[in-house]
């Protein structure tokens, strides 16, 4: 099982080869990004989506050549790259090579981000998402249930404490001195959404968790309002729209999963500017896995 979609959404896929999101989507597979992660993750979706055992075994092969011990680390753009090598772990458990090669790989990420988890205390809203991300997709391939619920109650916390009913992500903008701001917004919540997203997938609703309607929904709809009108952004001065362009597209992706889970307002608008959207760290390629809407489910009725 993937982390962030299921094979019923690459069935879907594949039913809707013509679909311009579909087929923009899958130009970007043959793509051979310089950066090793996003070409792991590229060659991972190949081996599933195409049913390309060469592409697999490339990304056994990378694995392999990743020292995930020299690596390790609880800063944030570490355990986003973290996150994004445990979900190319992930997309290889149908390989045939996965055990032992992939089994080390996680052994040792998994040592790290447990450990940040536990240790997190009272640590700022992003990192401490982040920290959540990486630990429930580590529980999630080691079925490890009592951590998976620790990335559950992180979750819970978060959007308890530190979302605003505005949206914004207290502790993570409203900070005395605090750079970055929107980038701070963003990335907690792209955090957010990509839990939500894999507890969904193993079978926990945290998508409709919420606080006196608080969700993380709710930071997404306002992180996602400042996108297009960052001259109003309050948290910090001369915010542009090539700045939140440049987030959206290193970081976006998970934009399209959000999307799913209920029509945003003039989001053509960000498609035609993003699509096809793909973040090795926001959630992967996600115009290829959830720019469809699935199928209702039949009722069936006797009369």
């Amino acid at each position: 099982m993937a982390l962030f979609f299921s094979d019923v959404d690459l069935e879907l896929a594949r039913d809707n080869l013509d679909s311009k999101p579909i087929s923009d989507a899958l130009r970007l597979l043959d793509a051979q990004p310089e950066d090793t992660l996003e070409a792991a993750q590229l060659l991972a979706y190949k081996f599933l989506f195409r049913r390309d055992a060469t592409a697999g075994d490339a990304t056994i092969e990378a694995l392999n050549r990743q020292d995930f011990i020299a690596a390790a680390s609880l800063d944030l753009p570490a355990l986003k790259r973290q996150l994004g090598w445990l979900s190319v772990l992930a997309m290889l458990r149908g390989h045939r090579q996965w055990r032992p090669h992939a089994e080390d790989s996680l052994r040792v990420i998994d040592s790290f981000v447990q450990r940040g988890l536990r240790s997190g205390g009272e640590c700022d809203p992003a990192r401490l998402g982040w920290q959540a991300a990486a630990s429930m997709a580590a529980a999630i391939l080691t079925e490890d249930n009592t951590s998976f619920q620790r990335a559950c109650d992180v979750y819970r916390r978060i959007v308890d404490e530190h979302i605003h009913p505005e949206g914004y992500i207290k502790g993570a903008v409203d900070v005395d001195g605090a750079t970055e701001t929107y980038q701070a917004q963003f990335s907690a919540t792209c955090a957010l959404v990509l839990i939500a997203e894999m507890a969904g997938q193993a079978g926990v609703d945290l998508w409709d968790y919420d606080n006196r309607a608080v969700s993380a929904n709710t930071a997404a709809a306002y992180t996602y309002y400042y996108y297009f009108f960052p001259e109003s952004w309050r948290w910090e001065d001369g915010l542009t729209r090539e700045t939140t362009m440049a987030i959206m597209r290193r970081e976006g992706a998970f934009f399209e999963m959000v999307n799913r889970r209920g029509h945003l307002r003039g989001v053509e608008q960000l498609f035609a500017e993003q699509r096809p959207m793909f973040s090795a760290t926001g959630g992967g390629l996600t115009t290829l896995t959830h720019s469809l809407a699935p199928p209702k489910k039949r009722r069936w009725r006797l009369f």
